[in-house]
């Protein structure tokens, strides 16, 4: 597997001020650890962006830090977007230990066809869209697969556990949950058309949808 690089320097500017850092194209960032103290951080957002759509949640990549010899072996834990440009505010990243375990969420893919659904009365309602997982850190995954050519009836459903994981992988959902499961089409609508409902009940009017934007902090 190729390993994924960001170069990275230290970061002396704080707070507010981190606003000059974001004029110029640059991301504060945090890198913190068990075994290491917090390190303030800042990246090329090009670079950071690149790094974030090869990595995602879920995979390891090599911090290297300006100064130092060795790489920061992290994942990336939080990452702040601007609510309309979209561009990365801030991250932080957790530095690894090649000796403990740690807890990734993973996206869920389905591949293969189910042959259920081949009259087109037939479809699929994936249920779940991603899983957490717990491995060392060299047995992370940055997906997680689900043949779905097993599902060949109505109603037929597959759940956490039975999905194939690697050796050294671990799924941390209730077995019981249902990953994804066939219902007629019909079917299907009328849930759609329930959980729009729920959700037009729930949304905010009018004032209350366009907050004031807060200010950009570190």
């Amino acid at each position: 597997m190729e390993v994924i690089q960001l170069r990275a320097q230290r970061r002396t500017v704080t707070g507010k001020q981190v606003k000059r850092l974001r004029r110029q194209d640059l991301v504060p960032g945090i890198i913190y650890g068990r075994h290491i103290e917090p390190l303030a951080v800042q990246f090329e957002q090009q670079e950071l962006v690149n790094a974030l759509r090869q990595a995602g949640t879920s995979s390891t990549l090599q911090v290297m830090l300006k100064g130092n010899e060795e790489p920061y072996l992290v994942i990336f834990r939080d990452v702040q977007h601007h609510p309309i440009r979209r561009d990365v505010l801030h991250v932080d990243l957790q530095a690894l230990s090649l000796e403990e375990t740690v807890r990734v969420p993973v996206t869920v893919v389905l591949v293969g066809e189910a042959p259920v659904t081949a009259d087109g009365t037939v479809t699929l309602m994936q249920v779940l869209s991603e899983v957490e997982i717990e491995a060392l850190p060299t047995a992370l995954i940055p997906s997680l697969e689900v043949d779905i050519s097993r599902l060949e009836n109505v109603g037929d459903s597959i759940t956490v556990a039975d999905l194939q994981v690697p050796e050294g992988v671990t799924v941390l959902n209730d077995p019981d949950e249902v990953v994804v499961q066939t219902m007629y089409v019909a079917q299907e609508t009328a849930a759609e058309e329930e959980e729009e409902a729920v959700a037009e009940e729930g949304m905010p009017g009018a004032a209350e949808a366009a907050p004031e934007a807060a200010d950009e902090t570190d």
